[in-house]
């Protein structure tokens, strides 16, 4: 994969198809906001009085404490930057969301999603988080800055609200101070970074954007990136692998397999060399 340090903004595109998606944007590592593919966005399945009225039997525990559906509606909707919401308050979409999200196409990619093929043991796939549910409120935004876990691809569409994602390509890594044990975390605060404590970061470049309803952000592997939020926000996230991230996501995997199944763990070198291949003769039959 390749990173862009030099990048001063996302392109915005319409109209853009699954081939050129594929060879300017995933192929070379660069994220880009797609502005014509989620009309979707826009059901009624997706307003706040459907969500309360068919989903308050979901509950979520955020910091030992239990709240109903419609208790995170309704504490999103009154979070101010002083009195925020609980964040990040996520759901699993296809689980608890069946008929929202059950039928939805991914948003145009490339020749494949890794993640949903039979060819990926269940083992692996179920250690991402494939797609997510997103609730929050004015002046919520990420805890830390990330990249997505396991090195995969991400696809963000906005459904409510506003959302400025902040990001930074790979080669700054050094610049993160990443946890030696989450190294997808940094401890850096950029909103009000200690340089005393990390001083690389007045090295870090950032170039930012803003999601709008129906608008999607792809974001590849290894983007380190954060998220702010002007008012209610409803977003949904699809993790995406391809033979662009699949080196990185099975290396990934192989050290969270060292840390947690030691005895297993050569499995997965296994895996990513014939499965990979596997992967590559099928994907070398789509036109």
């Amino acid at each position: 994969m390749k990173s862009r340090a030099n990048i001063s903004k996302i392109d915005r595109c319409n109209g853009l198809s699954q081939k050129a998606f594929y060879n300017k944007y995933v192929k070379t590592s660069l994220p880009v906001v797609i502005t014509d593919k989620a009309e979707w966005t826009s059901s009624e399945k997706f307003t706040i009085e459907y969500l309360k009225s068919n989903y308050n039997h979901l509950s979520k525990t955020i910091d030992g404490k239990t709240y109903s559906l419609s208790e995170i509606i309704d504490l999103c909707q009154t979070s101010t930057p002083e009195n925020k919401a609980p964040y990040p308050n996520t759901y699993d979409a296809l689980r608890d969301f069946p008929e929202n999200f059950g039928d939805l196409p991914e948003i145009l990619y490339g020749k494949s999603n890794r993640l949903n093929s039979r060819l990926l043991s269940n083992f692996f796939a179920k250690h991402t988080n494939q797609h997510e549910l997103f609730f929050g409120g004015y002046g919520c935004s990420f805890p830390t800055v990330h990249f997505d876990w396991l090195g995969v691809h991400s696809q963000i569409t906005q459904i409510i609200g506003k959302k400025d994602v902040i990001l930074y390509s790979p080669d700054q890594t050094p610049y993160f101070y990443p946890d030696k044990r989450h190294h997808h975390h940094s401890p850096v605060n950029i909103l009000n970074p200690d340089y005393d404590k990390f001083p690389l970061f007045k090295n870090a470049k950032a170039v930012k954007t803003t999601l709008n309803p129906g608008e999607t952000l792809f974001i590849p592997a290894g983007w380190w990136h954060t998220t702010y939020m002007h008012d209610f926000n409803l977003t949904v996230a699809i993790s995406h692998v391809n033979s662009y991230n699949w080196n990185f996501f099975m290396d990934e995997l192989y050290l969270n397999t060292k840390i947690h199944y030691p005895k297993l763990a050569w499995m997965v070198k296994i895996y990513k060399v014939v499965v990979g291949k596997m992967f590559n003769v099928k994907e070398a039959l789509v036109n």
